[in-house]
């Protein structure tokens, strides 16, 4: 699969997943959801898919390549922006 064939499939699985996400965002706010809770919630749904995930390896590998790739902009983004308050 080229690069532009995974970009394809990146936007489509983001246009299929975006009504989801925007639906349990809407319930994380009708329900007051703290963002300790909302994460927490996160947390164990990555959980549970990674033992879902132990019988496709390769889909195990990619989604957690995928989610330390997120957490390392994230914290690339803090430290970016520390390093612009103390100048």
């Amino acid at each position: 699969m080229t690069d532009l064939n995974v970009a394809a499939t990146d936007s489509e699985m983001e246009e299929k997943v975006r009504p989801l996400v925007n639906d349990i965002l809407d319930r994380f706010n009708r329900e007051q959801t703290s963002p300790a809770e909302a994460g927490m919630v996160i947390m164990g749904l990555v959980h549970r898919l990674l033992g879902v995930l132990k019988e496709a390896p390769e889909a195990r590998r990619f989604f957690i390549l995928t989610l330390i790739n997120v957490v390392n902009s994230c914290l690339a983004e803090d430290l970016k922006g520390g390093a612009e308050k103390v100048s």
